[in-house]
């Protein structure tokens, strides 16, 4: 069997390894992280994603454990609604539970290995990078001119048990920063980003939550209400990094995924932190 090694074992490199056909192919997984994340926010799933859980045979799973996105606004700092819109019936999952699942889709003929990896596997058929916006292959094959950059802005998000009102679903733009919300299993999912100095290492979450408390005072009461109910313990703090564009995704043997494929930055509400 040609033997794939995937580097990475987050929502892409799983989703893959649960793809894969046993029977053709010889799976490793490469994951450094040694359980999942206990935090996780919401991550929406439009219906080609849906399709693909589908084939996974985990889609009415994630449907048990999400909420159904039906609408929201696109509103002003204040909280004025500009435009009206509609959810197109999309399933919010958060992350931790959609990666719980994903791990349950991978065959039992995938081996899984813990630990980081320090160097581009040599003997495989095919090496797919799916090792995020630092990732250890991009950097070996393209080169550190491909490393990714720091950007100047700082993504915090977290959930909160009260569920959303209607009349606070959506994303808030301000002069310099966004904020969103919206549902969770059981509560609100949130996420702001603006300029910000900290880190961009081993940010204190409680004081980013103060930093983000004063940096929306002035904004509607719903993304005040939101914060002063954020805790530490149910909230991420993380600077936002970018990578400079490739003009192919692909080298030899070796093909980059999900983070690990240069594209433009995007911000906390498309992950890429």
């Amino acid at each position: 069997m040609k033997k794939v090694e995937i580097v990475g074992g987050g929502i892409a490199g799983l989703a893959l390894a649960g793809t894969l056909d046993p029977s053709q192919f010889h799976v490793t997984v490469h994951e450094q992280r040694t359980g999942l994340p206990a935090v996780g926010t919401t991550l929406a799933m439009w219906p080609e994603a849906q399709e693909a859980l589908a084939s996974l045979g985990i889609l009415d799973a994630v449907r048990e454990n999400s909420p159904t996105i039906t609408g929201g606004a696109l509103r002003s700092a204040a909280g004025m609604p500009w435009l009206s819109v509609e959810g197109q019936n999309l399933v919010g999952v958060a992350r931790h539970t959609l990666l719980r699942l994903l791990d349950s889709a991978v065959p039992p003929t995938v081996q899984k290995r813990n630990g980081k990896v320090d160097e581009v596997p040599g003997d495989a058929y095919l090496v797919v990078a799916a090792d995020g916006v630092h990732s250890m292959v991009r950097r070996s094959i393209w080169g550190q001119g491909c490393a990714a950059k720091l950007t100047p802005y700082l993504a915090v998000r977290g959930v909160i048990a009260e569920e959303p009102g209607s009349e606070t679903i959506g994303e808030y733009w301000g002069r310099g920063d966004l904020f969103g919300i919206g549902p969770s299993s059981g509560g609100t999912n949130w996420y702001a980003s603006f300029r910000s100095g900290m880190g961009p290492e081993r940010i204190d979450v409680g004081e980013a939550l103060a930093v983000a408390r004063r940096r929306y005072a002035g904004h509607s009461q719903g993304i005040q209400h939101v914060l002063q109910a954020a805790t530490p313990d149910t909230s991420l703090a993380q600077r936002i990094w970018t990578t400079p564009p490739l003009r192919r995704y692909s080298r030899d043997n070796v093909v980059l995924i999900g983070d690990a494929a240069p594209r433009h930055g995007t911000q906390p509400r498309a992950g890429r932190l």
